[in-house]
C-alpha cells in the first residue's frame, strides 16, 4: 500500500507525504510536497517540525481540530490552512487527508489553492461593486421616481376638473412610465435577491474582517453622509464558510440600515468571538422597527417591508434572504429594535 502512494507521489503534481503520527516524522515526501514549503526534501524527512514555524499561528487550532476529526472520521476533505513564508509571501494550500495502518499513519495529498483564492477574492469585490451598484440605482432612482409618481398623482387630483384633455393624458402616460420604471428596478431587485438561496453552499477557509471591510469600504463611498465604525477586539477570524454568502448577508444587513438611518447617522458592525461561534451586530440609531412589524420582519415578501427614508424602493425580500442564506450555512438571525431610536441585526455562524 505504501509502495502506491509512493508510486502515486511521483506521478502526482500536488503535494503528497506519508507522516507517522507515534513518532512524528515523515516517512515519505514528494518533490512538490517539499517545494510548497521551500524546503528540499532530505530537509524536511531530517527535520519535520521545519514546516511548523511556516504555518500561520492562527490556523494552528483549526488544524489541530481536523486531526481529531480525522482520529474519529479516517478522512477528512478540504482542510485550507496558510503558509507565511520567508519573502512574506502568503501561499494558500488545502489537504485531504487519510488515517493508515491502525490509525498510526497519515497520508494525504496537498494542493496550492492560491491563485483559487485570489479568484475568489476578485468576484466578492466584483459581487460588492455590483450590490453598492444596485444600491446606488436604489436610492438614486427609485427615489426620485417614486416621488415624481406622488407629485404627478396630486396634480392628477388637485387639477382633475381644470387642466385641459391633452394635459391630463400626458400626466397619465408619464405616471404610466414612472410605474413602468419602478416595476423594473424592483423585479431586478428581487430577481438579484432570489438568485442566492439557490446556490449550493460552498465552504471555503476566509477570514470574516476582511469581508466585513470590503464591504463596508463599498458603502461608505457611496454613503458618505452616515458614519461607519467596524468595532472588535479581534484581528482576524478565519473560518470555513460560503464567503459570496457571507458577504451578502453582511451587505443586506449593512445596506438595510443605511435605508432606515437618517443623515449624520451611525452604523457600527460588531464582531465578537465565542468558543465554537461568532456573531456579527449591525446596529444604528435610525428609525427603527414598529412593534407590530417583529413578527413577520424575516418572513418572504413580508408586509412588514417599508420605504427607505429617501423613499427608497422596499422589495420585502432582503431580510429574508439574510435568513435564508444564514440559515444555509447553519447560522442563526436576531433583532433587537426601539422605534425611534434604531435597530441591532445580529448573526451568529460556527466556526467550522
Amino acid at each position: 500500500m505504501y509502495q502506491d502512494i509512493r508510486r502515486i507521489g511521483e506521478l502526482s503534481k500536488d503535494g503528497v507525504f506519508i507522516y507517522d503520527l507515534n513518532g512524528e516524522t515523515f516517512e515519505y515526501v514528494n518533490e512538490n510536497f517539499a517545494a510548497l514549503f521551500h524546503l528540499d526534501k532530505k530537509s524536511l524527512i531530517q527535520h519535520p517540525a521545519l514546516i511548523f514555524p511556516l504555518i500561520r499561528s492562527e490556523d494552528t487550532y483549526y488544524l489541530r481540530h481536523r486531526l481529531s476529526e480525522l482520529q474519529k472520521d479516517k478522512s477528512v476533505p478540504g482542510t485550507e490552512f496558510r503558509l507565511q513564508l520567508e519573502d512574506g509571501t502568503i501561499k494558500h494550500l488545502c489537504c485531504e487527508a487519510y488515517l493508515l495502518d491502525r490509525d498510526s499513519k497519515m497520508t494525504g495529498f496537498l494542493k496550492d489553492i492560491t491563485r483559487d483564492k485570489e479568484h475568489e477574492d476578485y468576484i466578492i469585490n466584483y459581487g460588492a461593486k455590483k450590490d453598492t451598484l444596485l444600491d446606488m440605482m436604489t436610492h438614486n432612482l427609485s427615489g426620485p421616481l417614486m416621488l415624481s409618481q406622488n407629485i404627478l398623482r396630486w396634480m392628477q387630483e388637485t387639477y382633475k376638473d381644470k387642466a385641459p384633455g391633452e394635459i391630463s393624458s400626458q400626466l397619465m402616460l408619464i405616471q404610466e412610465n414612472t410605474r413602468e420604471c419602478l416595476d423594473i428596478i424592483n423585479d431586478f431587485l428581487k430577481e438579484e435577491h432570489q438568485e442566492s438561496e439557490k446556490i449550493y453552499v460552498k465552504k471555503t477557509r476566509f477570514d470574516i474582517l476582511d469581508r466585513i471591510k470590503n464591504t463596508l469600504e463599498k458603502l461608505v463611498l457611496t454613503n458618505k453622509n452616515k458614519k461607519f465604525r467596524l468595532i472588535t477586539d479581534l484581528h482576524d477570524l478565519n473560518i470555513s464558510a460560503d464567503s459570496v454568502k457571507f458577504f451578502q448577508v453582511i451587505h443586506n444587513l449593512v445596506s438595510n440600515a443605511i435605508k432606515f438611518t437618517p443623515d449624520n447617522g451611525e452604523i457600527d458592525i460588531l464582531v465578537e468571538e465565542k468558543e465554537k461561534t461568532f456573531v456579527v451586530r449591525v446596529k444604528d440609531n435610525g428609525i427603527g422597527i414598529p412593534e407590530n412589524f417583529h413578527q413577520n420582519i424575516f418572513d418572504k415578501r413580508t408586509t412588514a417591508g417599508r420605504t427607505g427614508i429617501n423613499n427608497e424602493a422596499s422589495t420585502g425580500l432582503g431580510l429574508s434572504i439574510v435568513k435564508t442564506l444564514t440559515e444555509l450555512m447553519g447560522g442563526s438571525v436576531s433583532f433587537k429594535s426601539d422605534e425611534g431610536k434604531g435597530s441591532v441585526f445580529s448573526v451568529e455562524f460556527p466556526k467550522d
